[in-house]
């Protein structure tokens, strides 16, 4: 699957009726549409050229030959392996045998993997890097799933000597959400980008000035249009028998990645830091002695 596709799929809801009816034409034709002149591409699907335009816009592309230019470029590169499409993504249902809940599983979960690195914009890692790197403290922000993303990412951020905070509770995180400065990075995991404590906190850190950083999923919501940068997650989420599965691994993907571009960044200056954390935590394994 292309970045293009992975993109429409994600702000699929989002989009108007119209934009709809020409993704739904975009995603049956995908292989053929950097081809089509627009004009016929307008009379085939049915919608005008100024909504393939603003369809093309919705989804992160300056136009119409923009989106085709990446299309082309994605289809003339080395093919990559994709999730098995006859498997089917479900909730929780009684009577599945453990065979197929573990193939549903598994391509749920590479299918977020891959869809998310699609998204992967390697200046906005970068960017981000910078931010936390020159940042006096870090404040991270996260309900539920979310919640144990960030935790995550706190407890990697301190294993290299950064200033990190965060809690499970909400309104710990709205107390320490007044607190920023226009020196600190705040970083807000949702997949939604609708969680209602995350929204709060984020306008409450808005007047500070400060850096902020968005982990949600590909598509318009209030938290992406709050933060001042976004790294995307993409995913097939089930729904609320099973709750956040493939969501929760998407946004670990992202954090790992940041973090690496981080360590990786600097490193002269972690070194020793994350070879102490190491050793400290060795004492505790039973083969140490």
């Amino acid at each position: 699957m292309t970045n293009v596709e992975v993109r429409v799929r994600s702000s699929y809801s989002a989009l108007s009726p119209t934009c709809q009816k020409a993704a739904d034409y975009l995603l049956a034709h995908t292989r053929e549409l950097y081809s089509i002149p627009i004009a016929e591409l307008a009379r085939q699907s049915g919608v005008s050229s100024a909504a393939w335009v603003r369809l093309c816009k919705e989804i992160g592309y300056t136009g119409l030959k923009d989106m085709r230019q990446q299309l082309y470029l994605q289809y003339s590169a080395e093919p990559q392996v994709e999730v098995d499409p006859t498997v089917h993504f479900s909730d929780l249902r009684e009577g599945k045998s453990a065979q197929e809940i573990l193939q549903n599983v598994t391509a749920a979960s590479l299918q977020a993997l891959q869809r998310t690195s699609k998204l992967m914009d390697p200046a906005a890692y970068q960017t981000a890097s910078d931010w936390l790197l020159q940042s006096k403290s870090i404040k991270l922000f996260g309900m539920g799933a979310s919640g144990l993303v960030a935790s995550d990412l706190c407890d990697k951020l301190l294993r290299i000597g950064k200033k990190a905070i965060f809690n499970f509770n909400s309104h710990v995180q709205l107390s320490y959400s007044a607190t920023l400065t226009k020196d600190d990075t705040a970083v807000f995991i949702s997949n939604t980008g609708k969680t209602q404590e995350i929204l709060q906190a984020l306008e409450a850190v808005q007047a500070s000035g400060c850096h902020t950083i968005g982990i949600t999923h590909y598509s318009k919501s209030p938290l992406s249009a709050g933060c001042k940068l976004l790294l995307y997650t993409s995913s097939k989420e089930v729904y609320v028998r099973s709750g956040a599965m493939s969501s929760r691994l998407a946004q670990l993907m992202v954090v790992d990645a940041l973090f690496t571009v981080l360590a990786s960044q600097d490193y002269a200056a972690i070194q020793g830091t994350l070879e102490s954390s190491y050793q400290i935590c060795m004492s505790h394994r039973v083969d140490h002695r």
